[in-house]
């Protein structure tokens, strides 16, 4: 298979948020469940110290429940967010241990609300930021770097750089090479090009997060190639 990229590995670090967990209208629709009058009064800056308060003058179940029910609507069941809930309280992960991989961002996102008012009770959760350098080695990964990144695209860019042993490799080795993997979505919570810090007109920096139960194989690696590409899109499509 065509090498297409030539990948550093920049950094590679544990943090506790990543951006757009939480948006102001996620929290004005928590509030407005919580029954706080005169929502649109509170000023942005304001709103999550409005959110933690209204969560803290409830138990912590029930709140736990009320922000579980937000981030996953209805893709899980009442009984299934219970579940969710005592796996916080005893301190496993289940932003990373829940069967549906789909769901693991947004339990996540739930884990750093509750964390933040419940500290006592819910562990902090972590996950992982991933900075990559990719220089195009054919026109048609110029091309394929002139797109949003794809989470197909970067997952299989990922599995490129980890060994044949990697979790990646163990569990979808055949969406790997195939031209449709949708459960990168669920592998790959956010990735995008960082314009700005571009070392020169074809490379592109790119900033991936995720869990650590996806990322942590990266640790050891500084650089490799990748014939990464896109859902649908053939690997020997030229440009």
């Amino acid at each position: 298979m065509t090498k297409l990229f030539q990948v550093g590995v920049l950094g590679l670090s544990k943090i506790y948020d990543m951006p757009g967990t939480w948006t102001d209208d996620d929290y004005r629709s928590l509030l407005q469940q919580l029954e706080i009058d005169d929502i649109d009064e509170i000023a942005p800056a304001d709103l999550l110290d409005f959110v933690l308060m209204a969560l803290q003058d409830i138990e912590l179940e029930p709140a736990a429940d009320l922000v579980l029910a937000h981030k996953l609507q209805q893709s899980i069941t009442r009984g299934a967010r219970q579940n969710l809930i005592e796996d916080f309280l005893q301190g496993q992960r289940p932003w990373e241990e829940a069967s549906d991989i789909m769901l693991h961002a947004r339990i996540f996102a739930a884990g750093v609300l509750l964390n933040k008012a419940f500290p006592r009770s819910i562990a902090r959760p972590d996950m992982m930021k991933l900075t990559l350098q990719l220089r195009p080695l054919q026109s048609q990964a110029r091309k394929l770097l002139q797109q949003p990144p794809e989470a197909a695209f970067v997952t299989r860019l990922l599995a490129d750089g980890m060994d044949e042993h990697s979790i990646l490799e163990r569990l979808f080795d055949e969406q790997l090479v195939a031209h449709a993997f949708p459960e990168a979505e669920g592998i790959i919570w956010l990735a995008r090009y960082d314009e700005a810090a571009a070392p020169d007109d074809h490379s592109k920096l790119l900033t991936v997060y995720s869990s650590q139960h996806w990322l942590e194989d990266m640790d050891s690696v500084s650089e490799f190639e990748s014939s990464a590409y896109n859902d649908h899109e053939p690997e020997d499509e030229e440009a």
